[in-house]
């Protein structure tokens, strides 16, 4: 008896630990997931930024706050399609925030943003500041409550931005939706 007393808190606490580093790596794996899900969404739809004007080297990035939604401090030409990423990637990871969210839309170098074609951007969706908190290790003394994780971001090749400079358009050239 004096035995088994001694052994089972050392035990309680090794099978506490297993399930809670086993919760924290699925909802790593989740998180991930959700990530690859938002730039695949992102990069099929419509940009969320306002692309007129979009060319070489040309960099916008689109977040979130309040519930608001802003790229570079102006307003969205579409937000409808973050908060469409957001709720697509949220079936994935429910306890997702729009606050941890920014899509950016980069020049890849490819397309010509006078022809129909348009520029091609890398559409890059980001996951930061994204909070786990520990179910039951955070009761226990030296061990934080929450903890947060490593940004992630994945990145994917848009589809063309249209004619965004002297020729008109600004919107989705061939094949958007």
């Amino acid at each position: 008896m004096v035995g088994f007393g001694l052994v089972l808190p050392t035990l309680v606490a090794l099978s506490v630990g297993i399930v809670e580093f086993s919760l924290l790596m699925m909802e790593y794996q989740r998180a991930s997931d959700a990530t690859r899900r938002g730039a695949r969404m992102a990069s099929m739809a419509k940009p969320v930024a306002d692309v007129v004007g979009f060319g070489r080297g040309s960099v916008s990035s689109c977040t979130a706050s309040g519930g608001v939604v802003s790229c570079d401090g102006q307003e969205p030409a579409t937000p409808q399609v973050f908060n469409d990423v957001l709720a697509d990637m949220q079936e994935i990871l429910p306890n997702l925030q729009a606050d941890n969210v920014e899509i950016v839309y980069q020049d890849s170098g490819l397309g010509d943003p006078t022809t129909p074609g348009g520029v091609i951007p890398v559409v890059t969706v980001r996951l930061v500041n994204l909070p786990h908190t520990f179910v039951a290790a955070g009761a226990v003394p030296g061990i934080p409550a929450t903890i947060t994780y490593p940004p992630f971001a994945t990145n994917q090749m848009g589809t063309g931005l249209g004619m965004t400079e002297g020729g008109g358009g600004g919107g989705c050239g061939c094949g958007c939706h």
